[in-house]
């Protein structure tokens, strides 16, 4: 079960932060660009930062300080800004961290390239175009699988049972089927020789019960 943690919501709500990690949890995340001299206001009041921004959408920029850009400097191989956007880095949670006379937890980046799978983005919903959202005790990924999997494309709660219940109504409208067994309905149709052939065939061999139409297949 998600959980949500007090400094998700009390915390600064513009830059990721330890409230935006579940327990153990690290992002795998892609630069999408870094903003030099980006303002920022936090505890300290208002002033010019180094920013990250990503690319994957609802995760929020990151403040760098020198610790951050150190480790995005070894795994993007530079230590230019202009270099950076298209790396992929691993971020965490390191606790125990003395700051400002207290222990404290901050967001910190793997000093190397992501060794754990990045999250697979859900798809939109293919029907109403809006995002699959987690139901019925169900991930968004989970229901994205499910439905595709049933209904060949992706599609949120709602309208998966928009369909469903199509469905149903379909099949209850339709003809009811003639419940006589296949091999009985068999029996009811006109077998090949009872259909009248020519008398004249069984003369010539041409034709035969067996239905054959090879006149030396024919055993009279």
């Amino acid at each position: 079960m998600e959980k949500t943690h007090w400094k998700k919501i009390v915390s600064d709500p513009n830059f990721i932060g330890e409230g935006d990690f579940q327990e153990g949890e690290e992002k795998v995340l892609t630069i999408d660009r870094v903003v030099a001299a980006e303002t920022v206001v936090t505890a300290e009041g208002k002033s010019q930062k180094a920013v990250v921004h990503w690319r994957e959408p609802g995760n929020k920029p990151m403040i760098l300080n020198v610790a951050r850009s150190k480790n995005i400097e070894k795994v993007a191989g530079s230590g230019y800004f202009e270099d950076w956007p298209g790396v992929q880095v691993q971020l965490y949670i390191e606790h125990g961290i003395k700051a400002f006379g207290e222990v404290v937890s901050a967001v910190r980046v793997r000093p190397f390239k992501p060794r754990v799978k990045a999250a697979a983005t859900v798809p939109t919903c293919t029907d109403c175009g809006g995002e699959i959202a987690p139901a019925m005790g169900k991930t968004a990924a989970w229901l994205a699988a499910y439905t595709t999997k049933h209904y060949r494309v992706p599609l949120c709660a709602a309208c998966a049972k928009k369909r469903k219940e199509t469905a149903q109504n379909v099949k209850s409208e339709a003809p009811a089927e003639d419940p006589t067994p296949a091999a009985a309905k068999e029996e009811r149709e006109a077998l090949p020789w009872e259909t009248n052939p020519d008398p004249e065939d069984h003369k010539t061999g041409t034709w035969a019960p067996g239905g054959s139409d090879d006149p030396e297949e024919v055993v009279l």
